[in-house]
């Protein structure tokens, strides 16, 4: 067990953001052993650890991860593997939603364009519904020129590729680890952290090479 002043340097967590996430239900409560005398129990270094990795890659709220700790699915002693199953909780909308009507209008696209759109892979409202992420991205889609369009289908096309080969990866990591939540640890770093550092500063370095012909 853990003492609030331990558990705040392990965790390099502020003590005042320990007891929010005690009081909203994202870790449980300390054994109060004696007046003013609280004990965590060590796991909730790791919590904390997965809670900030859930808000640095997913940007997601406190009422998403109380939503994914209160799932019957979820595995308290297994969070990486368990998120695989329901990444829906931790990327599903929020608050707001729009109708295609309303894209259309603010957009002025056809119900059909937006539907291709969405049958191309550009535009991925989950179970039908969506949210104000793809309101954002198809803000953009709505403002490329058609040599922009050739570069988004590129990434398409790409995506495609190589979701390909992360799948397969991220099974034959389930199925061949001991350690399957420290695996599926690392292969969400891939997907989120290296991918995009990996393409993002090959784009920027190539840019900068060209520019400096």
């Amino acid at each position: 067990m853990l003492k609030m002043n331990d558990l705040v340097k392990l965790s390099q967590t502020p003590k005042s953001t320990v007891l929010y996430y005690v009081k909203e239900g994202l870790l449980p409560e300390p054994v109060k052993d004696k007046p003013n005398f609280h004990l965590y129990d060590e796991y909730c270094v790791e919590l904390l650890s997965f809670i900030k990795y859930l808000q640095s890659n997913f940007n997601a709220t406190i009422s998403q991860i109380k939503a994914l700790f209160a799932h019957p699915h979820f595995d308290w002693n297994n969070p990486y593997e368990s998120l695989i199953g329901l990444l829906d909780i931790i990327m599903g909308a929020e608050n707001e939603v729009f109708t295609i009507e309303q894209l259309c209008e603010e957009f002025h696209l056809s119900a059909k364009q937006i539907e291709d759109m969405v049958a191309e892979g550009l535009l991925n409202p989950r179970e039908g519904i969506f949210t104000a992420k793809e309101r954002d991205i198809l803000a953009i889609l709505a403002r490329c020129d058609e040599a922009e369009m050739d570069v988004v289908k590129a990434y398409l096309a790409a995506a495609k590729m190589l979701a390909e080969k992360e799948v397969n990866v991220t099974l034959a990591a389930l199925v061949n680890s001991e350690q399957k939540d420290e695996k599926l640890k690392h292969l969400f770093d891939l997907l989120l952290v290296l991918k995009p550092y990996l393409l993002n500063m090959k784009t920027f370095n190539l840019y900068q090479a060209e520019s400096a012909k």
